[in-house]
């Protein structure tokens, strides 16, 4: 079980840096720029955070009894923090590509801008409170702390929309995770209707 454990994890860990290793086979391109960089890093921070997101109502779906959604959960965590990881590899794109605080202040106005900046910030709070020590200390508060990540999401959507001109390719990329919250609070209604007298 240990081994199949360990297994597990590794493949995690390796499906994790695949967006890495993308952007590094990206730059050794001879027409690279920095600004390709930000693209990739952005829309791998917002995927791994949909799917961190989308794991709790999942597991809500189908129960805790079988091992790999247990596994899951306990992984929910690492997926999350990566996803913060590629939002501050995201952001340093987008700095070092700027190249100026006036350029940086001059667009921050622009909702496709400032959309980005806030989602940065509220993933933040979160992300820095992804250890145990905060859990422990927050208690029941570390609850409110993760409802911030719902904002998040619709931030991340919002911002990814309109640096693209369109909103299809974040709703069809944050599907699938609306889905299953969708029929998490379906089921949940169901439920508390069948056990209400």
């Amino acid at each position: 079980m240990m081994t199949r454990t360990r297994f597990a994890d590794a493949t995690l860990y390796l499906f994790l840096m695949l967006p890495l290793l993308r952007l590094y086979a990206d730059m050794r391109s001879a027409e690279w720029v920095l600004a390709d960089a930000i693209p990739p890093s952005g829309e791998a921070a917002a995927l791994l955070m949909f799917a961190a997101m989308a794991i709790g109502p999942f597991v809500r779906l189908f129960g805790l009894r079988r091992p790999f959604l247990q596994w899951l959960m306990r992984r929910r965590r690492n997926i999350g923090v990566a996803a913060f990881c590629y939002a501050v590899l995201h952001l340093g794109f987008y700095l070092a590509d700027m190249g100026s605080l006036d350029f940086i202040l001059a667009e921050i106005g622009a909702p496709g801008i400032w959309t980005g900046w806030f989602a940065f910030f509220l993933m933040a709070l979160p992300a820095a409170a992804s250890n145990d020590w905060s859990m422990r200390l927050l208690r029941r508060r570390w609850k409110l702390v993760q409802r911030l990540l719902y904002g998040v999401v619709a931030l991340t959507i919002i911002h990814w929309a309109l640096l693209m001109y369109g909103w299809t390719e974040p709703l069809v990329h944050a599907a699938p995770m609306l889905l299953l919250y969708g029929a998490a609070a379906i089921r949940y209604m169901l439920l508390r209707k069948r056990t209400t007298p």
